[in-house]
């Protein structure tokens, strides 16, 4: 019984592990977005800004305060009135002025009425807020495009694997057909040697060729929030592939890359922020509504009542700060200027950068061409010398020479598609083009 229980468990554990689970682009790309890590703090950095401009505005909005209090004197409290200035004699004489319960409550209203500090602070905020959302486009369009290529590298590793499995079983099958004619006495024990050290050395290039498509695969999971033990497939290829492009004006590139719209609005928060340090030399004006409730008795009841209300206004303006001031303006003009400088630079950056993957783009689209037509070839040669191979008129070595040239041709084809899609990923990128999403 207890044997039963233990393989049982065995197999309970061992089902989930043996499910294999079919992803193709579109749903990884779905789970890299679900749980990256980058795109969680980059959504925090949202939230903070829309923190940051309530706060803001609240500095605009009246401020009304509540207290209440209670008091036990423990001693009493006397006033001394010299009663010869009334009545002409008597002296000084002393009058108990407190309750043993003082109660006491105030309601306060505060707003600001003018405030140049005020206004650039909202303004900032909002300016804020608009940052981040581009910084966070940006980022997902940076993680989208990472994950892109590694899905298309784990790809092309799968096709490099199934390329030298199929070699190890050619050689595999070949020997084994050379050692029938050595048993027939037909081929040399040379030649069969060769068919064999030819199959042995396919099995270790087979091994690392599986090894790096693993770890690939598991670099996906770790992406995807995928449990490592899952055993992983992936729905995709190399048949068809996206046209190449037509180059686009810088202007249209610039308005559509987030990080280049997001260092325009650091620019315009920059503006804000010299007029923010320059508000501080003008004057600030609150004004203020108090209305204030007082009782005391000996007993525990509201007895000998007051009720006062107030209303004021306050000026505030510093006159002199050291020059503090002055040099917060001047920060804030060289923030300003560095920002400027920063844009201009990225200007000559994308240039650079479109220009170049463009032509990266062109180089890797005519290379697919060129090894399609050597694979055909090399296909080819290599049926010709298994059938010349196996009539005996071909060497071992012509047949090792005529697959590795076909394997060669096979990986160059696949390698000249994982350059072009690379190279298409990241002019996507660079043009500001990679596929929206929803915020």
């Amino acid at each position: 019984m207890k044997k039963f229980i233990i393989v049982l468990y065995i197999f309970l554990i061992a089902v989930p592990l043996l499910k294999a689970e079919t992803y193709n682009l579109d749903q990884f790309l779905k789970l890299v977005e679900q749980h990256s890590k980058d795109l969680k703090l980059a959504s925090e950095d949202k939230a903070m800004a829309k923190a940051q401009k309530k706060e803001a505005v609240s500095t605009a909005l009246p401020k009304i305060a509540f207290e209440a209090g209670y008091t036990r004197n423990l001693s009493d409290y006397f006033m001394y009135i010299d009663m010869a200035a009334l009545t002409g004699g008597g002296g000084a004489q002393k009058f108990k002025v407190n309750r043993s319960n003082e109660y006491t409550a105030s309601v306060a209203l505060q707003q600001t009425l003018f405030s140049p500090s005020v206004g650039s602070a909202i303004k900032a905020a909002k300016q804020y807020e608009k940052l981040t959302n581009f910084v966070y486009k940006a980022s997902w369009q940076n993680i989208n495009t990472a994950a892109k290529k590694l899905f298309y590298q784990a790809l092309l590793l799968e096709k490099v694997w199934r390329v030298n499995q199929e070699a190890e079983g050619n050689a595999l099958d070949n020997y084994k057909n050379m050692q029938l004619k050595f048993d027939n006495g037909v081929v040399s024990e040379f030649e069969l040697l060769q068919s064999k050290v030819r199959w042995k050395n396919a099995i270790p290039a087979t091994a690392e060729a599986k090894r790096n498509y693993e770890l690939v695969l598991n670099n996906l999971k770790n992406w995807a929030g995928i449990p490592v033990q899952e055993t992983l497939e992936l729905d995709g290829g190399f048949d068809d592939i996206p046209q190449i492009p037509e180059m686009v004006d810088i202007p249209s590139v610039l308005s559509l890359r987030p990080d280049f719209n997001a260092l325009k609005w650091e620019e315009k928060l920059r503006e804000t922020n010299v007029q923010a340090n320059k508000a501080s030399f003008y004057p600030s004006l609150t004004g203020q509504f108090v209305y204030n409730y007082s009782a005391q008795s000996n007993e525990f009841k509201l007895d000998e009542q007051n009720e006062l209300y107030m209303a004021g206004v306050n000026l505030s303006l510093p006159i002199f700060t050291g020059g503090y001031r002055r040099a917060q303006v001047q920060k804030a003009k060289i923030d300003l200027n560095k920002t400027r400088i920063r844009i201009n630079q990225t200007k000559e950056d994308i240039y650079n950068e479109t220009t170049n993957i463009y032509l990266r783009l062109k180089e890797a689209h005519e290379r697919i061409y060129s090894a399609e037509a050597t694979l055909e070839a090399a296909q080819k040669a290599f049926h010709i010398a298994e059938n010349t191979a196996q009539s005996g008129l071909a060497t071992q070595l012509q047949l090792k020479d005529a697959r590795v040239g076909y394997d060669q041709a096979k990986l160059n084809y696949y390698a000249g598609i994982f350059d072009y899609l690379n190279a298409y990923f990241d002019w996507q990128l660079a043009t500001g083009q990679v596929n929206s999403i929803e915020n």
